[in-house]
């Protein structure tokens, strides 16, 4: 457990940000604090020291009787505004400043009388008429508790389990309150323990975790995130201010790259291994990215390679060829299995074959920088001899060949078939009367030269390909 009671200076509690949950209880815990103007302490700016604390470790020391329900809901009123997560609040603005009939037009006054129905701020079927608006003002005053925990139940079940039937900061569950912690004990308490002993079962839940919605970024999104950069809590703050603040620049990204165009530039704030826990709006479940200081430094290296590609490879699933070079960038995976792939997709008729040919090429660049096993002048004269014999095979009045040549090639490269690659090779030099400087790198290690056959392949090119779509 690493919230704890202590007696310092009037505090009686402390929480320390020792794993990705209670890190974001403290940063949700430090908004909370901050934006209320109670007082708190960071642990790193006491002069004295906590033999109750856990060392290495910030913490926030804070009165335990400020965490109220009230103020709690007041806080997540201001929050989720931000959002239009609080329909009443965009009542009272439209309300705002407008008196008379005259001050609506038709469709304001259609808009509001569905907001109020879906607030149900009233019991009858009184409508807002334009003359009104004191009547529903009142009952959002009167009821404005009420209004914004019924407001709070979407956006906090998306974090934590449902509190409906429970009150806010509730001490009873007897698993952790957070999606993807709790366990339906009913069903499978006598599963948890050794040898199905319920009693030898051990969990960590505390009220704090109520806070753990709040430390999520833009909560508008079909994404959110937390970084965990634990450090100290100022870090743990500024960090995660400044990556809701690029998210909100970069909204007109695509959201499955939002994120990871954000890291090419995150540099500047994040400068060391962290963590980051992603929570997508459809699974009741966290994921969690590890994001290593030297991937970033990679990542940011591929800011202007021409990356731009998607492909439909089965009814539920489109290749989004972006997205997986920066995810195999931040997990340090080689992209042979996207090449392949890529060349699988060549071989279709529909493409743009000279787009997708643009691409391979990169990928291999890409490949080749990161194994760091040949020079790229060997690369590139890898793709002029693609060239080279593309050429020669239409002066030969060959054309036909130089896709079943490639195609030949291509299969062979995808099935690792590579003494098949080796024949085909050998083939089409002696065909052509070109010597493949490359083949003997090749021959002495197939699977470790075998971008220079990637490169080579992806050169071979019909002049009339560049009119296909």
């Amino acid at each position: 457990m690493f919230e704890k009671n202590v007696d310092y200076k009037g505090y009686d509690t402390l929480i320390q940000p020792t794993d990705w949950r209670y890190s974001a209880a403290c940063l949700g815990l430090h908004r909370f604090l901050t934006y209320s103007g109670f007082d708190f302490m960071l642990l790193n700016d006491c002069e004295d020291t906590f033999n109750e604390a856990i060392h290495g470790f910030d913490g926030i020391l804070y009165h335990s009787s400020d965490l109220t329900e009230e103020n709690y809901l007041l806080f997540a009123e201001t929050f989720l505004s931000k959002f239009k997560g609080m329909p009443h609040i965009e009542v009272l603005k439209r309300f705002n400043g407008k008196e008379h009939l005259t001050d609506y037009e038709e469709k304001d006054i259609k808009t509001l009388n569905k907001m109020i129905k879906e607030l149900k701020l009233t019991d009858n079927e009184l409508k807002f008429d334009g003359e009104n608006k004191d009547v529903f003002i009142k009952q959002i005053n009167d009821n404005r508790l009420d209004i914004i925990r019924k407001c709070l139940y979407t956006f906090y079940q998306k974090y934590c389990r449902d509190i409906r039937n429970k009150s806010i900061f509730y001490n009873g569950y007897k698993t952790c309150r957070i999606n993807g912690y709790w366990i339906d004990e009913p069903k499978k308490s006598n599963s948890l323990g050794f040898c199905f002993d319920k009693n030898s079962f051990t969990f960590e839940d505390v009220i704090e975790f109520d806070f753990i919605p709040f430390a999520f970024s833009n909560s508008e999104m079909y994404e959110t995130y937390f970084v965990n950069n634990n450090y100290s809590i100022k870090d743990l703050v500024n960090t995660n201010r400044i990556l809701s603040k690029r998210l909100r620049d970069n909204e007109k990204k695509n959201p499955k790259t939002r994120l990871l165009s954000v890291l090419q530039q995150a540099d500047d704030f994040i400068n060391y291994d962290v963590e980051i826990i992603v929570k997508n709006r459809d699974n009741d479940f966290y994921n969690t990215m590890f994001v290593r200081a030297e991937r970033l430094r990679a990542l940011k290296q591929l800011k202007d390679k021409s990356l731009s590609f998607t492909y439909k490879i089965a009814e539920d699933y489109w290749l989004n060829l972006e997205r997986e070079v920066y995810e195999r960038c931040l997990n340090n995976v080689l992209l042979d299995d996207l090449i392949e792939r890529m060349f699988k997709i060549i071989l279709d008729s529909e493409v743009n074959k000279t787009t997708v040919r643009f691409r391979i090429n990169t990928l291999v660049d890409i490949n080749v920088s990161w194994k760091g096993s040949m020079i790229m002048s060997e690369l590139e004269n890898a793709k002029k001899l693609g060239y080279v014999v593309s050429q020669r095979l239409i002066e030969k009045r060959g054309k036909n060949k130089i896709s079943s040549y490639q195609q030949r090639i291509i299969s062979a490269l995808v099935a690792h078939d590579y003494d098949r690659v080796k024949e085909v090779l050998l083939s089409l030099s002696a065909y052509s009367g070109v010597e493949f400087a490359f083949f003997y790198k090749f021959l002495e290690d197939a699977e470790q030269y075998k971008d220079l056959a990637f490169a080579f392949a992806s050169s071979l090119t019909v002049p009339s390909e560049n009119k296909n779509k």
